[in-house]
Formats: C-alpha cells, sequence, structure tokens
C-alpha cells in the first residue's frame, strides 16, 4: 500500500506451506517496496479509475466512506501486476532478502509454483464456468521451473546466504494455521454468483446477472460488466414511527423525488423513487430504494454513467430491489456456515479423492485440496505426512 504499508491476507496464507514460504511472499513485496514500484504505478492508476469516470453515490445521511472506497477498489484495476520485469526484481530484491535473514532463497519458486497453479486451475475454473478468468498478473507464460530468468533471479541469492543450511519451518507454520478461516467469513455475508446472502441480518438480494459484486465492510457495491452502471447496498437502523418514504424524506434528506411508489416486497414494507443525489462527478440521478426489515432500513442506490438519465439500467435497478426477501431455513444454514482449514496426518489410506468426499467445497473439491497441499494437478499423500483438508 502507498506508504510502504505490506498486508498479507489469510487467503494466501492457506496456501503456503512454511515459513519460508510466507517469508518469500513478504520479501517479495517488501522488493516491490524498495525499488519504488508502487509509486511509479500510482500515478498510472490515477489516471484508469473507473471512479473518476462513473463517480461515487454520496446519499445524505449516508457515511461517505464508500464512495471513497469504490474509487480505490475500481482504480486499482491496473494493479493486478507490476510487469514482468518489475516483478522479477522484485523476486531478486526478495530471495536475497530470505538468504540474509537464513531462510532457503528457494522458498521463492516454491511460491511461484502455487500461483502457477493457482492460475491453471482458474483456467480450468472459468471454462466450466463458461467466464472469462481473474488472472492476478498473467506472468507465467511457462512454469517456474523452465523459466531461466527466474531460476537466474533465485541463484544469485545463493551468495547471500549466511549459513551452509536454511530455515524451511514447514511443520511450525502449519501447526499455527491449523483452524485458520477458509474462503469467506459468513459473518460479514457472503457471494454466491449474483446471490448475496447474510445470515446475521437474514436477507439475501440478486444482483444483476454478470455483474461484478463486492462486498465492502459497510455495504455491498456491483459494477455493470460494461463499467457504465453501478449499485450499492447499505443499511441504517430503521425508525419504526416513520414509513419507508418518510425515511428516504427524513432521514436521507431526499424530498424531491420523482416517480415515487410505495410498495411491499415480500410481505417488507418499501417506497422506491428516483432522485438527484451527489456524487464525486457532481449531482446524477440515482434510482432509491428503502426496504424496512427487522428494524432496519436498506437503502439500494443504483445510477448509470449518463447521470441525467438510467436508461435501461433502471429496471434492472427495481429487479433487484424487487428480489429482497427474508432468507429460508436452508439458506440462513448455508449464510452462516464458515469454513475452516483441518491438518491431519495421514495414514496409508489417506487419499485426496477420500478428503474431498468429506469436505463442503463444492467445485473440483479435489483440485482444491491438492492446491492447499501443493500437489496440482498431481501427486501422491504420504503416510505421516501433514496435509490441510477444509471442514465446516
Amino acid at each position: 500500500l502507498p506508504g510502504g504499508y505490506v498486508y498479507i491476507t489469510r487467503g494466501i496464507m492457506a496456501y503456503l506451506n512454511s515459513e519460508a514460504e510466507l517469508a518469500a511472499v513478504l520479501g517479495h513485496e517488501i522488493g516491490h517496496v524498495a525499488a519504488r514500484h508502487a509509486v511509479r504505478q500510482y500515478s498510472a492508476s490515477q489516471l484508469t479509475s473507473l471512479g473518476a469516470t462513473l463517480g461515487a453515490i454520496f446519499v445524505p445521511g449516508l457515511n461517505q466512506v464508500a464512495g471513497q472506497q469504490l474509487v480505490g477498489l475500481l482504480g486499482t484495476a491496473l494493479l493486478r501486476g507490476y510487469g514482468r520485469e518489475q516483478e522479477l526484481e522484485a523476486d531478486k530484491l526478495g530471495a536475497k532478502y530470505l538468504a540474509r535473514t537464513g531462510y532457503n532463497p528457494e522458498a521463492m519458486l516454491d511460491v511461484l509454483r502455487t500461483l502457477k497453479s493457482q492460475e491453471n486451475f482458474e483456467l480450468k475454473l472459468a471454462r466450466a464456468e463458461n467466464r472469462e478468468p481473474h488472472i492476478y498478473h498473467g506472468l507465467f507464460a511457462t512454469h517456474p521451473d523452465n523459466d531461466t530468468r527466474l531460476k537466474e533471479v533465485i541463484a544469485s541469492a545463493e551468495a547471500a546466504k549466511t549459513a551452509k543450511t536454511t530455515f524451511i519451518g514447514r511443520t511450525d507454520y502449519l501447526r499455527r494455521i491449523d483452524g485458520l478461516i477458509f474462503g469467506k467469513d459468513t459473518r460479514d455475508g457472503i457471494i454466491k454468483d449474483r446471490d448475496f446472502y447474510h445470515g446475521g441480518m437474514n436477507f439475501a438480494v440478486r444482483f444483476p446477472q454478470h455483474w461484478q459484486i463486492n462486498n465492502l465492510p459497510d455495504r455491498v457495491m456491483a459494477v455493470a460488466p460494461a463499467n457504465d452502471a453501478m449499485l450499492q447496498l447499505s443499511t441504517l437502523p430503521a425508525d419504526p414511527r416513520q414509513t419507508p418514504q418518510q425515511f428516504m424524506a427524513g432521514k436521507l434528506g431526499l424530498k424531491a423525488v420523482s416517480h415515487g411508489e410505495a410498495m411491499t416486497i415480500h410481505g417488507l414494507p418499501a417506497y422506491t423513487a428516483t432522485a438527484l443525489v451527489n456524487t464525486s462527478n457532481g449531482q446524477s440521478l440515482a434510482r432509491i430504494t428503502v426496504i424496512y426489515h427487522q428494524n432496519r432500513a436498506f437503502i439500494l442506490a443504483g445510477m448509470s454513467r449518463d447521470g441525467g438519465s438510467l436508461g435501461s439500467y433502471d429496471s434492472a435497478f427495481l429487479q433487484t430491489a424487487h428480489s429482497f426477501r427474508a432468507l429460508t431455513g436452508a439458506e440462513q444454514a448455508f449464510a452462516l456456515r464458515t469454513n475452516h482449514l483441518e491438518l491431519i496426518q495421514a495414514n496409508a489410506g489417506t487419499t485426496f479423492k477420500g478428503l474431498a468426499a468429506q469436505t463442503p467445497l463444492e467445485k473440483f473439491p479435489e483440485d482444491q485440496i491438492r492446491l492447499l497441499n501443493a500437489m496440482y494437478p498431481k501427486g501422491e499423500i504420504k503416510a505421516g505426512e501433514l496435509i490441510k483438508t477444509v471442514t465446516k
């Protein structure tokens, strides 16, 4: 991040298999900082920020953090990768940091092998789901083991070694991530395909087909495939003495509305209207819907890039609002289910196929368990080996 701060997600920690690999990830990112790669990217990302084109919705009565988050979220589309030369430079620096601090610089290659396997699995998953793959930076034209320049970069760190033996730390690392949440933490809501479920607040909503959905700390944002419309869902405490229409006028400060209509959505009182709202690019026409559910007001606000008109997107905004409903019993159980890593010691009969049959993972479960253990697409489990699997 700007300022040189390095964060690591539990998402990638689940796929690492030693302390040396953890150090390799951190060393690589520190390499980007030391080489000032992020500083060079920052000015470019400002120019490509979708937020500067589409704007961010600032509804009176709601805090404006989400607008800033949206600009940052969409503006980082450029930062999927720094480019091959900068990545190699970060690998070289990171490998030297590993060697100087007593870790095995080969761990950098282990991490890149894992990332390559992840990329191959994502390509397989995208084909099965008939969509474009979500690839981090596409630098893996070949497997890391066949990349001559990359192997030269890692080998150059050998001169920086401080001892004859270098530290790996596999067992201790695996034991420390035993029980780690794997995948989404459902306490904050969960996205499945085009649906968003929240177990704690007991609701579900379906966003338009093929829209990119992002679950932010204080709201859910959805962006149209052409990046020319967006929809945000947020919530505030409801005042039981007010109707949704009165809430819109009083709490949200939207008094000059058009095409207002009181309605009932799946048994819930609601009100929808169009209104001019402030955005990061000035005023824009928006579709606002307020729905009362369990002492809270849920606010759906949508607008298109054409600030003076909602165009064909208005029907999509209304369909999303009409999809809002309480969860069924089965959905409640699904929405509150959180998966965790579980560390097991394999015996002679432990297989990836057997582990996959026992996990809650839905899509290509055997492939996913193999990925977690750096044995994708092939490799066999040995008796006595520590293996990661996924449980509820």
